[in-house]
């Protein structure tokens, strides 16, 4: 195996530059396919769409429900061959998917059943919410949005993601005390430690501390105890306590909730100005919602640069926590290289690529704080 100066397999970085490529090249297709749909759903699709439901001269909130699961079979129909090539194809062909084109099918199924009832659920609370309060229906929802989302990190770890990997107690006693120390050294308590079966689906390697309160636990995949020295595995899990001892999930929840704020309440002014002219009857109109999506998209666009940046910053400090915890430099760096190898992350992204997709710090800089760690505060 020939590696770089910072550690990095060559062949398996050239691999990951050419999926990166790859994906970059797929996804500005998918988005303006996306785009293409959004503007002749806009520009009378969703409406010709409400009057053929309506057609049927059924109950309102039948008509409401028939007419989210057309619109939701129609954007996936558009979308599926994207999902197909980009989940499916090039996992396969790159090596790392393990899961069986019949395994991938089960998974969408589970997948788009839980984005049906999802997309029927809310945009019926949605249209009923416009139409009782056309004024403030945006807090209302951002309420909403608030309620569901702590439901959701404390049910995850307990249903939502066993719905799609198999979870187990880590079994080997040494290993498990030691990650319980590591995470009392921390202070930063937890249910337990899990081992995540991924190697049925996936040849990559993770670790995360998931859940809420008592659902709070440490998860690492089987891939990774196979495949990692458990000193390697330390620091990738300091990396992820850190997180939980400087409140990230808490502050990205706020963070998350000012932002979102500010879109829905941008948003809804333009909705309300644009959808009397684009043929929508009114401002409770089920034809209207792939245009109030489509202006919450484009609102949330310059944002995104922004929430990176300071995923990047949380991510840095976690690196540090992480070296200062373990006082292993030398496992560190060698850990982030196996991770984005065995992931096929791109270790030396451009400048733009870094801006525009990474929520973490490219691997090379990931070594290179590892390299120059002294052992100071952060």
């Amino acid at each position: 195996m020939s590696v770089d100066a910072w550690g990095f397999d060559v062949e398996r970085q050239t691999a990951a530059h050419r999926l990166r490529s790859l994906h970059i090249r797929l996804s500005a297709i998918r988005t303006a396919v996306a785009a293409g749909l959004a503007l002749a759903l806009v520009l009378g699709g969703a409406g010709a769409l409400r009057d053929w439901v309506v057609s049927f001269r059924v109950p309102p909130w039948v008509a409401t429900v028939l007419f989210l699961v057309l619109l939701f079979g129609v954007v996936t129909a558009v979308d599926l061959p994207f999902r197909y090539v980009d989940g499916y194809r090039l996992e396969r062909t790159f090596g790392l998917s393990a899961q069986r084109f019949a395994g991938w099918m089960k998974d969408l199924a589970k997948s788009l059943g839980l984005g049906l009832g999802s997309t029927v659920a809310a945009g019926s609370i949605l249209l009923w919410l416009l139409g009782v309060w056309p004024m403030w229906w945006w807090l209302a929802a951002w309420l909403l949005s608030l309620a569901v989302s702590v439901v959701l990190a404390f049910l995850a770890p307990i249903v939502l993601v066993p719905l799609f990997f198999r979870f187990r107690p880590l079994e080997d006693p040494s290993l498990r005390a030691r990650f319980e120390s590591l995470a009392a050294q921390a202070n930063v308590p937890i249910v337990g430690v899990f081992e995540l079966r991924a190697s049925e689906k996936t040849r990559r390697s993770n670790a995360a501390v998931m859940g809420l309160g008592r659902t709070r636990r440490v998860v690492v995949t089987d891939t990774l105890l196979r495949d990692f020295r458990p000193e390697e595995i330390e620091t990738v899990l300091a990396h992820e306590l850190a997180h939980q001892k400087f409140l990230d999930p808490l502050r990205g929840f706020m963070l998350g909730s000012v932002t979102s704020l500010v879109i829905l309440a941008v948003g809804a002014w333009l909705y309300s100005i644009l959808f009397s002219s684009l043929g929508i009857r009114s401002i409770g109109d089920m034809a209207g919602l792939p245009l109030l999506a489509a202006i919450l998209g484009l609102v949330s666009l310059p944002l995104r640069p922004l929430e990176l940046s300071w995923s990047r910053a949380r991510e840095a400090r976690a690196d540090r926590f992480s070296l200062q915890l373990t006082h292993d430099p030398a496992n560190f760096a060698t850990a982030m290289a196996k991770l984005h190898d065995q992931n096929l992350g791109v270790a030396d992204p451009r400048t733009w690529e870094k801006w525009l997709f990474y929520s973490h710090p490219p691997g090379r800089e990931r070594v290179e704080l590892a390299r120059s760690f002294r052992g100071s505060p952060a």
